[in-house]
């Protein structure tokens, strides 16, 4: 696809189209030009330039991706109706329904902006969708638009440049990975990358230049032994290239997998075109004969293709001097469809009458998408839930989108406002109903932040969290402001273990303590008690340097009768509660967690040598602790209502919920309750299961 901003000419897109399309379509591209040009007459856009270059960009964008004649037309057409004199009903009457159709629809997206409020967004987001499933050259067109537009965003300002460069991540490119539309996909990548990240950008591309040259040998070399290989094999005009990485994809994959940028330069990527499918096979087996494949990274997408349409078969090879091979093998077809995607649908239609599957598929889903949604928040959580199926898109009341990970929680969403937020949240008002902290997002729903000045982040809040953001700066606090806490734990255990060995520590002398600090290396008592809440020094490791018996101490148990006030969390794989066994481990970041004696990742905990200790449990009188049960049920209305109800009867509350259908008659409830002890939770789970609608209730 042509990357520079040189002004492109009618005779360069006829040119183009000349490959593929009849003389007489080719004629009426050059009248839609015509009569684009005479509308934008006297406009200009930011750069100075004649506004009519822009949508001959458009056209030439689609016609690298060999668009039918209609959406060619429509793309010199597709700013007539908005910008200029010219009437649906002139274009309509000149060049027909369809281009009118098509050019109408892109002119009703024209302006849509996506940071305005939360309605006005999912509106926002309801024209974009419901215009492409009316017909999808509308976004393709807008696609072609908005990646023109990116290539000449110098001219804009600073602010403005970054504003569209994020709303394209976030909304255009997403769309045409989609759609399939590969290339258009990799060059909007890049080019928001090189707004986004000018300095990582120019850093990572100077480096891929340097490397170009060091590589050049070795992929001619793998090149000629796959050539030969598959000649030898009769597999003739076979089509072998290598794959040029880009700055975007390399930075993507440095920082999704944690990789050295040699590390990623480290793999060379090839591509083999074959005639069909049986092809792509017989090449794979010649292939791995060549070069043995790694284990487990053997992908079939020919059997299986991508929910947009995708289709190749991926290995990944050692090859020569210890490097490894990625390849990519994939017939003709499958390759045009793989660059083109939706885009594919009109060069075959030429073909045939009957729409392509792929395309049927893609519109089908919208369209189900449009009729079964009520709102247009509703539709919009569902269409990015089809189209972002790895990300959350939440709205802040003031209808700016966030985007976060999978399962991020509200916690999540705190940090992202703000640290200051996030070490001050108490709960969320999600869609207007308060939500506790830990509750999970999803797309579409509006979140607001409930703080408190006297909130503080809790060690429980790095299980409650899954962005870096969030548990880094929880992190941060947890050993900054929650010093005294783990100080005072410290103490604890040191006070604790002393006074099993019946030690009076008023009789230990001060040189002995002086001794002491000195070996372990710190500064006084207070730092030493840190370090021990920390984890950083181990209790017996203290008793043995005042020459106390260790080995004594350390089968014996600590006693805790508060959790209040002490660096204490409780574990959220087993949710341990008064009456059963635990075990404490320490650890760096969140002092003592504790966990049911019998849980499996204590076992696996110790055999890590984790420091552990068996925990004495006497809690006060009131506290209340989470615990988390699944309740299966009948598949009817009113059945969380009733739990609801019978749960505060007995004195507690739901803090967190999660609903898994089993199958058309059962759904499962993951319950996190509040409870004060073992005996608590025994009368809530009997009387939950007298309710007639109940099939089983069991703790996790």
């Amino acid at each position: 696809m042509s990357k520079n901003n040189s002004r492109i000419l009618i005779s360069d897109l006829c040119e183009v189209l000349e490959l593929y399309m009849s003389k007489s379509q080719v004629e009426g591209v050059y009248q839609a030009y015509v009569v684009a040009a005479t509308a934008h007459d006297g406009q200009y856009r930011k750069s100075g330039e004649a506004y009519v270059f822009h949508p001959l960009s458009v056209a030439m964008i689609l016609a690298e991706l060999q668009l039918d004649y209609y959406c060619i037309v429509a793309a010199l057409l597709h700013d007539c109706i908005e910008d200029t004199s010219v009437t649906y009903e002139e274009i309509n009457y000149d060049f027909g329904y369809e281009i009118a159709h098509i050019v109408e629809g892109v002119s009703k997206l024209t302006g849509l902006e996506f940071h305005t409020t939360v309605d006005k967004q999912a509106q926002n987001f309801r024209k974009l969708f419901l215009a492409m499933s009316d017909d999808m050259r509308v976004m393709v067109i807008k696609l072609a638009d908005r990646l023109h537009n990116m290539r000449t965003l110098d001219s804009m300002r600073r602010d403005k440049q970054l504003r569209i460069a994020k709303e394209t991540v976030e909304i255009h490119a997403p769309i045409a990975r989609r759609l399939g539309l590969n290339s258009i996909r990799v060059e909007l990548d890049n080019l928001c990358f090189a707004i986004i990240h000018p300095f990582r950008h120019k850093v990572l591309a100077s480096q891929i230049k340097k490397q170009c040259g060091n590589r050049t040998k070795v992929i001619k070399h793998i090149q000629e032994q796959l050539d030969n290989r598959l000649v030898q094999e009769e597999l003739p005009g076979v089509e072998i290239s290598g794959r040029q990485k880009q700055p975007c994809s390399i930075y993507k994959k440095m920082k999704n997998k944690r990789l050295k940028f040699n590390q990623v330069l480290d793999m060379y990527a090839f591509r083999v075109i074959v005639k069909d499918v049986a092809q792509c096979y017989q090449a794979l087996g010649v292939i791995h004969n060549l070069y043995k494949p790694l284990p487990g990274k053997f992908k079939d997408y020919v059997a299986l293709p991508k929910s947009n349409g995708y289709q190749s078969l991926h290995t990944i090879l050692f090859g020569p001097n210890k490097i490894f091979i990625e390849v990519q093998i994939r017939s003709e077809d499958m390759h045009f469809v793989s660059e083109y995607g939706i885009a594919a649908h009109w060069h075959y239609k030429s073909d045939s009458d009957n729409d392509s599957e792929l395309a049927s598929n893609w519109l089908g889903s919208l369209l189900d998408i449009q009729q079964n949604s009520g709102t247009s928040v509703e539709f919009l959580e569902e269409t990015k839930n089809d189209l972002f199926p790895s990300e959350v898109f939440v709205f802040t009341p003031e209808g700016d989108i966030m985007q976060l990970p999978y399962r991020a929680t509200v916690l999540d969403f705190a940090y992202m406002v703000h640290t200051n937020i996030g070490n001050k949240t108490v709960k969320a008002k999600i869609d207007q109903v308060s939500a506790p902290i830990s509750t999970r997002l999803r797309s579409g729903q509006t979140v607001e932040i409930v703080t408190d000045e006297h909130a503080k982040p809790h060690p429980s809040w790095l299980q409650m969290s899954v962005t870096a953001k969030a548990k880094a700066a929880i992190k941060i606090y947890l050993k900054t402001q929650s010093a005294s806490e783990l100080i005072q734990l410290g103490e604890y255990l040191l006070s604790n273990a002393l006074d099993y060995l019946t030690v009076d520590v008023e009789s230990i002398s001060t040189k002995k303590w002086q001794t002491c600090l000195n070996e372990l290396a710190c500064d006084s008592l207070e730092d030493m008690h840190l370090k021990i809440g920390l984890s950083e020094i181990l209790v017996s490791v203290v008793l043995n340097k005042l020459q106390y018996d260790d080995d004594q101490y350390s089968a014996q148990s600590v006693r805790i009768s508060s959790t209040r006030d002490k660096a204490i969390s409780f574990a959220h794989c087993c949710y341990p509660i008064p009456g059963d066994k635990v075990s404490g481990i320490l650890t760096t970041t969140k002092g003592l967690v504790m966990h049911r004696s019998d849980c499996t990742n204590l076992v696996r905990l110790k055999s890590k040598q984790a420091q552990w200790m068996a925990v004495d449990w006497q809690p006060e009188k009131g506290e209340s602790f989470d615990v988390k049960i699944t309740v299966d049920v009948d598949n009817q209305r009113g059945t969380l209502a009733s739990i609801a109800n019978m749960v505060s009867k007995l004195e507690s509350n739901i803090e967190h919920i999660e609903v898994q259908e089993k199958d058309n008659s059962i759904k499962s409830l993951d319950l996190v309750i509040s409870v004060t002890s073992s005996h608590h939770l025994y009368e809530i789970t009997q009387a939950l299961e007298t309710l007639k609608f109940i099939q089983e209730v069991r703790r996790i």
